[in-house]
């Protein structure tokens, strides 16, 4: 909402209202008053506009509210007789805070009305409340959390001199646009509490300083990235990895916290009226002999004349599984394929546009590849064969019977200015492998998602020109956001598509797959030459990929972390793994050395999950983990808050929710219902928009994660879900040692005593120190659980802390167990 005009104007049109103000105004009714003025005041003067403003709305008890602002209401307003002046007040400079219970005790009069407009607000839903006699305006909070609204302050208008003095203040507090940024919660709430207690970090010397890796955790890391993340580009062993590493895509992960539903339909959204795409694993069928094939009337009939849209999110395994289409093609249908697989995103970004790529790339990988050139003469002969035979019959043509050198020169001009046009040589030279040749063209358009839309758009126009001919089969892979903004208003809305999804293959089968074909490659069981060089210093890395695969085969625990923390994005969970190895933060040659000593050493689950929290520095910070959110952490003031993340998560989770098919739930819903748990818009806002940006909760297009929202855009307009991110994070994670240990010190303690001890102990590395902190930090969180008496069935933080007790006491036994000193 915004008014139509600007301050200065709305100022001027007030001083005209109240100079033309009739002598008999303070016998005006209240009817009167708020026609002659408060009407005006609202419209003409603030910028209201009649549709944003309800007015006579009854309730259930029997109330009746005069003015409802916004829809839905985020503020009510109560007008009174003018004649019924809120009498004896405190003297006080006017539209200043003022302390409400003062005010209520010196006048009967702005009592009612105060203890009038605060019952309506609650029926309703609306944070602010605001009464009006005319001359005398109040505005003030009609919801303080864990607090009596009336024991709250307000700003208080005195006098119509007060609206004209102090009109710049009235408009940011009462115009559409301070209604709608909230702007008098926001302001009361910081008079109230004037600052967020300053986090335990601030006392470290370096917060964000890096922890960095010994000799031997700087070589574990080396070898593991060349073995987990960088082999599956080796040229050598690209055949034997699909084989081997492949996981074939499948939804329902046994490991994951969700339903197999909310899985399945994970990508309803991204298409034209809910219709679920179809799934890549149902159109590129495997036949009895294990090969896979691509003669899917879906993909080579009809349809082939347009690109295939393939959409999954990001790092879901789109690459992987183009690759693998290929690799595992039966023999004599790969002999006869050539597979082009161009990288749009970091690759591309070296060209200057997309064509350009595109137009090079392709002949590139043709020649490189498979021997074929398109620019050679001999190729170029068989692609304009017929060409030439209608050039020989032509003018110049004739020139062969009278000047043999002068006829081969018109012809090379002839050839060279067909070659010169990039476009359409290229679209001949396919159709000539592909007809000609008897040759099968898989294009892949792959990571155009990691471009700017208009590059998206340039690619799908590309891959729709390729695909037209009828030559190739043309695959373009993009992520569900991008799909949807593109078919809201883009290239992609113009076509009928083809779409298919990729959807995540169980993270811990990937995880394994991998470590076994590493294991295997690093003992030389996989015998490429370019890893020769290399072979003699991996003894001790094979230790920690056995050592590592068994700790997640053999526990329940570390399967169901992986799976569920990652949120299906198959690259996250390779990255983690792979960082994991030689991480500052695990004490790999202690696990090397257990290994080596006892041969059946299993991993703890903290050890993966102390890695995930801090990655490459020393104290858990927003930048140090890409996977855990700190769903303690506050907005406001407001110790309630520590635990709203949590609710709106649970909620969503719950079976007390309102969702549709997808299990989407409105944002209005949640905001609704948080406001019964005591919270009020801004701060549920901005809990939205962090749970979606960490991937706790999603909208159907992945708004703040992916999509871009301006900052005075609600959150509430959208629809929204949990993840097994979030899940996984308020039903086990943040109950744990390890995660409350590392967020003790990013978390605002509004208790004075606790605050100074986690303070105090939060520099130190020494297992003591951390557990004293951390039972600290348990113990005021409980204390402020049980202080905010929520409601919320759904919900039950002690009983987090109780499931996940057993952490604590591994640690306690640790400590009491090692000699002191």
């Amino acid at each position: 909402m915004q008014a139509p005009f600007e301050l200065s104007e709305g100022k001027r049109r007030l001083e005209g209202i109240i100079n033309q103000f009739p002598s008999e105004s303070p016998y005006w009714n209240e009817a009167q008053n708020r026609f002659q003025f408060i009407d005006r005041l609202l419209t003409e003067c603030l910028g209201w506009e009649k549709p944003d403003i309800s007015v006579e709305e009854h309730d259930d008890f029997g109330g009746r509210s005069d003015y409802l602002l916004g829809t839905p209401p985020k503020a009510i307003l109560e007008a009174k007789k003018e004649a019924k002046e809120f009498e004896n007040l405190p003297s006080g400079y006017p539209g200043r805070v003022r302390k409400i219970q003062p005010l209520l005790q010196a006048s009967k009069n702005f009592a009612d009305a105060v203890r009038q407009v605060v019952s309506y607000c609650a029926f309703h839903g609306a944070s602010i409340a605001i009464v009006c006699n005319g001359p005398q305006l109040a505005v003030f909070q009609a919801i303080i959390p864990g607090q009596s609204p009336l024991e709250g302050e307000c700003y208080f208008f005195n006098g119509f001199d007060s609206y004209i003095n102090d009109f710049s203040l009235l408009w940011r507090l009462l115009s559409p646009e301070g209604i709608t940024e909230n702007y008098a919660f926001r302001e009361l709430s910081l008079h109230r509490n004037p600052r967020i207690p300053p986090k335990a970090s601030t006392s470290i010397p370096e917060p964000h300083k890096y922890r960095y890796r010994t000799n031997f955790q700087e070589n574990l890391r080396s070898l593991s990235s060349l073995l987990l993340e960088e082999i599956e580009d080796n040229p050598d062993i690209k055949s034997s990895f699909y084989k081997e590493c492949y996981v074939p895509i499948e939804a329902n992960n046994r490991n994951l916290l969700l339903s197999k539903n909310i899985i399945a339909s994970r990508y309803n959204r991204a298409v034209d009226g809910n219709v679920a795409p179809s799934a890549l694993e149902t159109v590129a069928k495997t036949e009895k002999d294990g090969d896979l094939s691509i003669d899917d009337p879906a993909l080579t009939g009809s349809g082939s004349s347009r690109p295939i849209v393939v959409i999954g999110d990001v790092g879901v395994g789109k690459t992987s599984f183009f690759e693998n289409l290929f690799e595992s093609l039966e023999a004599t249908e790969k002999s006869k394929t050539l597979f082009i697989h161009l990288n749009l995103g970091i690759k591309a970004n070296l060209s200057d546009d997309i064509k350009s790529f595109v137009l090079s790339e392709i002949p590139a990988v043709l020649k490189n590849h498979y021997d074929i050139d398109i620019f050679s003469s001999d190729f170029v002969n068989s692609v304009y064969y017929r060409d030439l035979d209608d050039f020989d019959k032509s003018v110049k043509g004739q020139l062969k019977k009278i000047d043999e050198n002068e006829y081969y020169r018109e012809r090379i001009k002839f050839l060279s200015k067909k070659i010169e046009d990039t476009d359409r040589h290229l679209q001949a030279s396919l159709g000539h492998i592909a007809r000609g040749q008897n040759k099968q063209i898989i294009l892949v358009m792959d990571n155009a998602d990691q471009r700017s839309l208009s590059v998206q758009q340039e690619a799908f126009l590309i891959a729709q020109e390729l695909a037209a001919s009828r030559n190739i089969l043309v695959f373009i892979a993009l992520r569900p956001s991008t799909f949807y903004l593109s078919k809201e208003a883009g290239a992609l809305a113009a076509y009928q598509n083809k779409v298919l999804t990729v959807a995540p293959p169980p993270a811990d089968e990937v995880v394994q797959r991998r470590l076994i074909f590493a294991t295997r490659v690093a003992e030389g069981k996989v015998d490429p030459a370019s890893l020769e060089g290399i072979r003699l210093n991996l003894g001790n890395v094979v230790l920690f990929l056995k050592t590592t695969l068994r700790s997640i085969r053999n526990r329940e625990d570390i399967r169901q972390f992986l799976s569920n923390i990652t949120g299906g994005n198959t690259r996250s969970v390779i990255e983690l793994i792979s960082s994991f190895f030689g991480s500052p933060n695990v004490d790999s040659e202690k696990i090397v050395s257990l290994e080596e000593r006892f041969g059946n050493y299993k991993i703890p689950l903290h050890e993966f999950t102390k890695h995930a929290l801090l990655g490459e520095y020393a104290y858990f910070n927003t930048h140090s983990s890409l996977l855990a959110c700190n769903i303690f952490d506050v907005s406001v003031a407001d110790p309630r808050e520590h635990f709203l993340s949590s609710l709106i998560v649970a909620f969503l989770s719950s079976n007390t929710k309102i969702t549709d098919s997808d299990g989407f739930c409105r944002g209005q819903d949640i905001l609704t219902e948080m406001s019964y748990n005591g919270f009020v818009e801004d701060q549920v806002r901005n809990s939205l928009r962090v749970l979606s940006h960490k991937r706790l909760i999603e909208t159907p297009h992945a708004h703040y994660r992916e999509i871009e929202v301006p900052d005075h855009e609600s959150p509430e307009q959208f629809h929204f879900r949990v993840t097994s991110i979030g899940v996984y994070h308020i039903r086990y994670w943040s109950g744990s040692f390890a995660f409350l240990d590392a967020v003790s010190i990013d978390t605002p303690i509004f208790d004075e005593e606790a605050r100074d001890k986690v303070s105090k102990l939060s520099a130190s590395f020494n297992i003591r120190s951390r557990f004293e902190k951390t039972v600290c930090f348990r113990k005021y969180l409980e204390e402020q659980w049980h202080i905010s008496n929520f409601s919320a069935s759904y919900y039950d933080f002690p009983s987090l802390i109780s499931s996940q007790n057993y952490t604590f006491l591994s640690v306690e036994r640790f400590i009491y167990q090692k000699k002191p000193g």
